[in-house]
């Protein structure tokens, strides 16, 4: 199985983060694409397309060529939209697995009076889905209300969900020549990476280590998984962008 790990592209909470020096930080608890953002999505799209398959590569295709058999996104909405971009582009069923969302969930946090309160909110619901997004198929089903539970999550929650993300990918796809896509997220990113290669599995919070794994919008990180090895085959890849494209 070969394993492409997406972030999504640019959203509303990027650029906001970005601008927080001079605009402070406004952020959405689910927050939509910019124009930006979804002409990285298309150029992504556009690239894989173009892509050449080859069951037989020499080993400098190999390296480089993306072809993608099998795809999947968060339910955040940024990650929806970037995975139904690229869904549209390839031709091929976007499945919608929650377990691949950022760390923390739908929530924003508030502060009055020196007390944080968490909002409770529920994400997108499938009648949302329906209107919005009629082509995501859901490998399971979601409640009424929306896909998150409310408030924030634990600390240890995404380490969890990167072994249950694992397992499925395992149980689907392995052994397979399979090429597996997942439009996910920054932090998921970081644990889910930690996870595949043992790197200090024993700190639930990414915060803590001296080590992050950067993903810029839209750029594609590939792992191999041959035997019993994951292979880290390339990381962090934009080079299918203009300059004027590339966030990180």
């Amino acid at each position: 199985m070969q394993l492409y790990l997406i972030r999504h592209a640019q959203s509303t909470n990027n650029v906001s983060w970005d601008q927080k020096d001079t605009n402070g930080y406004i952020r959405s608890s689910d927050p939509h694409l910019t124009d930006l953002g979804v002409k990285q999505a298309q150029t992504l799209g556009s690239f894989i397309a173009s892509q050449p398959f080859s069951v037989q590569p020499n080993v400098g295709e190999y390296r480089h060529r993306v072809h993608i058999t099998h795809l999947y996104s968060s339910l955040m909405t940024r990650a929806i939209q970037t995975g139904t971009i690229l869904s549209d582009a390839l031709g091929i069923p976007l499945y919608g697995l929650p377990e691949v969302h950022e760390i923390g969930g739908i929530y924003l946090e508030t502060e009055e009076n020196g007390n944080s309160s968490i909002s409770i909110e529920h994400g997108v619901t499938p009648a949302y889905l329906r209107e919005h997004f009629p082509a995501l198929r859901l490998h399971q089903p979601i409640e009424e209300r929306g896909w998150w539970q409310g408030g924030m999550e634990p600390i240890d929650s995404p380490l969890i969900r990167a072994h249950a993300v694992l397992d499925l990918l395992r149980e689907r796809h392995l052994p397979s020549n399979d090429r597996v896509a997942i439009v996910t997220h920054g932090g998921f990113f970081n644990s889910l990476i930690r996870l595949i290669f043992n790197i200090r599995t024993d700190e639930p919070d990414n915060r803590n280590l001296p080590t992050w794994f950067s993903l810029c919008n839209c750029a594609i990180s590939r792992i191999d998984f041959v035997d019993d090895r994951a292979i880290w085959v390339y990381h962090n890849r934009t080079t299918f962008m203009d300059d004027d494209l590339v966030t990180c």
